[in-house]
């Protein structure tokens, strides 16, 4: 065997896990429902294009969280964390610096976090830090974007992401703890 085509299959091997049953298995130690779509869309000059979608419903301390990880056709994973309340929780923003900026700025970290709540922002660092997020971000291109606002009698958290990382199958149960993190805090704090 060629000595590329030898690395391409040990890469695939080591940094690929199937997305299915990884997702498969997050969603049910969740108890949550799992979905799954397969399709192919005809793309230039007679090619085809795979895209398998992957939804997720969860319940969590009545917050429902619909995640839907789209590989093939926009790479992009998407969390919507929903909760009717009268409460007022605190809105927020993590935003990811990318590299350039980061050393143009003189940033220590890769995200920034904005809240008018001092210490749910605290709260909200020391989860990215105690799941390891802050090195994804670090190590990866990963791109943590999330916000939190209040719409209605309606708290939303809305998480975008680019799947276009090494590792992204096997960070989603970090991605996925994050969210029930933000849960806990606010549930925590904000709805007792």
């Amino acid at each position: 065997m060629p000595f590329s085509l030898a690395l391409l299959v040990y890469r695939d091997v080591s940094y690929n896990m199937n997305p299915e049953t990884e997702l498969k298995r997050i969603c049910k130690n969740c108890n949550g429902v799992f979905e799954h779509e397969d399709y192919k869309v005809g793309g230039e000059i007679g090619s085809f294009v795979h895209i398998s979608k992957y939804r997720l419903k969860i319940l969590y301390k009545n917050f429902n969280m619909n995640i839907l990880y789209d590989f093939g056709n926009s790479d992009t994973a998407e969390f919507k964390i929903d909760k009717s309340n009268n409460q007022k929780i605190p809105e927020f923003e993590i935003k990811t610096i990318d590299h350039l900026s980061k050393l143009i700025l003189f940033k220590k970290r890769n995200w920034d976090i904005k809240s008018a709540d001092n210490l749910f922002k605290e709260n909200i660092e020391y989860l990215i830090m105690k799941l390891n997020l802050n090195e994804l971000i670090e190590n990866t291109t990963f791109e943590l974007n999330t916000f939190g606002k209040q719409k209605n009698e309606k708290y939303s958290i809305r998480t975008v992401f680019s799947l276009k990382y090494e590792k992204n199958t096997e960070s989603a149960e970090s991605i996925i703890n994050f969210h029930k993190g933000l849960i806990d805090l606010i549930t925590r704090k904000y709805c007792s």
